[in-house]
């Protein structure tokens, strides 16, 4: 299954690493590197499948988690998109706040990196949200689909 994929990341090298991992698979990727960019796309963009998102964008802010501002903004504008974060100063702290807060799908730490581990993560995110998404494509098909018949049938009986 093909999906879409935004991949926010501050480091142009690892944004080029997972794009090509995702792109060799086919997946339709858009890479950014700020917490702007990462917003307009996901405002102007439909059927957004993943975003990997790395926890810090500005290196530089010890502070800074813009990717949890952004792990936010998703979770109320992106029902059915799934997240995986990314980091490589992430604490346990910022792990559980993004799962249990904002449910983020997966968290991988960079150091820790592994190829296959990643892969077989978005691959099931990906398949996920396509799934959840028709899934609900179809009951809203059919809801109006009988809607429209009991109007009819409404009709036909005045």
């Amino acid at each position: 299954m093909k999906g879409k994929v935004l991949i926010v990341e501050d480091y142009a090298d690892w944004r080029e690493l997972l794009s090509g991992l995702l792109r060799r698979e086919g997946h339709d990727v858009k890479s950014v590197a700020a917490l702007e960019e990462a917003i307009e796309y996901i405002d102007r963009t439909k059927d957004l499948d993943l975003a990997i998102i790395d926890i810090r964008l500005v290196e530089t802010d010890e502070r800074n988690e813009d990717g949890m501002k952004l792990l936010a903004h998703l979770n109320k504008q992106k029902s059915f998109t799934r997240v995986i974060m990314i980091t490589g100063h992430g604490t346990m702290e910022s792990q559980r706040k993004a799962f249990k807060e904002f449910h983020a799908f997966d968290f991988f730490r960079k150091e820790q990196f592994n190829s296959d581990e990643f892969r077989n993560g978005f691959r099931e995110a990906i398949e996920l949200a396509a799934r959840e998404r028709q899934e609900w494509k179809e009951k809203n098909y059919m809801n109006g689909l009988k809607y429209e018949m009991w109007r009819h049938e409404s009709e036909n009986k005045k």
